[in-house]
């Protein structure tokens, strides 16, 4: 996982003396009381990106408000994925509709924090009591299976796993009371060592990728699909992991560590034909609800290899479109694995789809991209690249997929040397029933002596499969304004065309 120089965080601390030594890049906090000057802004940005914080006031973390059992409760519950769904709880105190309901009765019910017995013999919770660090250190303790069970011993383990310096000659200061900004260091140093004030060895356990052979499993920043990927993993991949934190593990994968789901590893190596090395992501600044739009490891495009099966599509030359644009449409893929977007194929075998089958695959996907990959054919004289998008009155996205016909195009023609058909409208089933920004390329003419030249060709395929990633990255970098895309194309020795479309 890569490091990044981040800002130097002042070293006056509150009621904690603890030393606050950020490893760890994250996006911006999101809340107006915490600038990026703040010292614990890196680890509250980490936690709001999984969406681990909780506040009073909408935008407003309150740092150096008590830290209450409610919100420890919560942010606990969402840190190891408890279940958060509003719940009648056993506590007078806690009604249904109180925001930490349902994590107080499932952490109740693990075992990770319990009531105050009263006199009569019933139990209160009082969400609004303050946190001492005791009671801080041994929540965290069991929520993460750590082995105390009395606030000293999660002190002493928290000092050891360098979760926390204590406040001095080696006391923790149990009984001193958390703020809210202390306890989201210290429950990010928890979720990840990458945070923590000093290493220590930890015991790992080999695991290995059991995902399908054609997929990839993602490694992330974070437990959780909101945090970035950082790697992608495939099926017999060995990992070695050292902790989990709920469905999550932390895994080192040679010099790099991060979070894995853990459904998708097992302990035997699966029996593969190939087992592919990882692929590094290049992760930039991701733009959330400030802008709008979706992060980019939320943005999904799916690619549509035309053909398959008992339907070869065109032919010539000795070969059938449906290898062809296959061939291509994986080489895309590639492309696209090395950035956080995720990317799916309608086929990656020799299969049959229908034409309903291929749209059903990308909504159900909610996809937000949708590229349809095709080559021509016509009685060997014809010859060139055309692109086609679907324009009708009452089609939602005619001016998107207009524009990501056009970057893909204009991308393609600098990768061949053929004909330029255009970019053109056509009521096609694949881009006319999409309910999604849509396109359907023709790389060229698999009958003409010299398209075919470059069609049969693995190298100029491989071009062709970078021209179409590159079009996409176009067209989201210039009609849809992402910033973010720019770093990506620095990894493929590229960068952003010219703006062609004016919007």
């Amino acid at each position: 996982m890569k490091k990044i120089v981040l800002f130097l965080l002042s070293l006056l601390l509150i009621f904690s003396l603890d030393l606050f030594t950020p490893k760890y890049a994250s996006a911006a906090s999101g809340f107006v009381d915490i600038p990026a000057t703040h010292r614990a802004y890196t680890e509250i940005s980490y936690l709001q990106q999984g969406n681990i914080t909780t506040f009073d006031i909408p935008g407003r973390f309150d740092p150096d408000a008590p830290m209450t059992r409610a919100h420890a409760a919560a942010m606990i519950g969402k840190a190891v994925q408890l279940q958060g769904v509003p719940v009648n709880t056993r506590f007078p105190d806690v009604p249904t509709d109180h925001f930490a309901s349902g994590y107080i009765e499932d952490s109740v019910n693990r075992g990770i924090i319990f009531g105050y017995k009263q006199e009569d013999g019933t139990y209160l919770y009082m969400p609004e009591k303050q946190l001492k660090r005791g009671e801080m250190a041994l929540l965290i303790s069991r929520a993460f299976g750590y082995q105390s069970d009395t606030t000293n011993a999660a002190a002493q383990e928290f000092m050891a796993k360098g979760i926390s310096e204590g406040v001095g000659k080696g006391n923790f200061g149990t009984e001193e009371l958390m703020k809210r900004g202390d306890f989201a260091v210290f429950l990010a140093r928890a979720v990840n060592a990458d945070f923590r004030t000093k290493s220590q060895d930890m015991t790992a356990t080999s695991m290995y990728v059991d995902v399908n052979e054609d997929t990839s499993l993602n490694m992330r920043t974070g437990p959780s699909e909101g945090y970035d990927v950082t790697m992608k993993l495939f099926s017999g991949y060995p990992v070695d992991i050292t902790y989990t934190v709920g469905n999550w593990v932390y895994a080192k994968v040679g010099n790099d560590s991060g979070f894995i789901h853990g459904d998708y590893l097992s302990t035997d190596q699966p029996s593969i034909s190939n087992i592919k090395d990882p692929i590094s992501v290049i992760t930039g600044p991701v733009t959330g609800p400030i802008s709008g739009k979706k992060p980019l490891n939320q943005l999904t495009i799916v690619i549509d290899p035309g053909h398959g099966g008992k339907d070869p599509g065109a032919a010539g030359n000795g070969m059938r479109e449906k290898d062809i644009v296959l061939d291509i449409s994986k080489r895309m893929k590639n492309y696209f694995q090395g950035t956080p977007i995720n990317i799916k194929l309608t086929r990656e075998t020799d299969v049959f789809l229908e034409l309903s089958q291929r749209v059903q695959f990308a909504q159900r996907n909610k996809a937000d991209l949708f590229v349809s990959v095709h080559a021509n054919a016509f009685n060997g004289k014809a010859s060139g690249i055309e692109t086609f998008y679907y324009s009708a009155a009452r089609n939602p996205n005619v001016s998107e997929s207009k524009a990501l016909s056009t970057y893909i195009q204009n991308r393609m023609l600098e990768a061949w040397n053929l004909p330029d058909r255009r970019v053109q409208s056509k009521s096609l089933h694949v881009i006319r029933e999409n309910t999604m920004p849509a396109t359907l390329i023709e790389v060229g003419f698999i009958d003409n002596a010299k398209d075919a030249q470059y069609i049969k060709s693995p190298a100029h395929r491989e071009t062709m499969a970078k021209a179409v990633f590159l079009g996409t990255l176009d067209y989201l970098y210039h009609f849809e304004g992402r910033s973010e895309v720019s770093p990506l194309y620095s990894k493929y020795n590229a960068t952003p065309s010219k703006n062609i479309i004016n919007k």
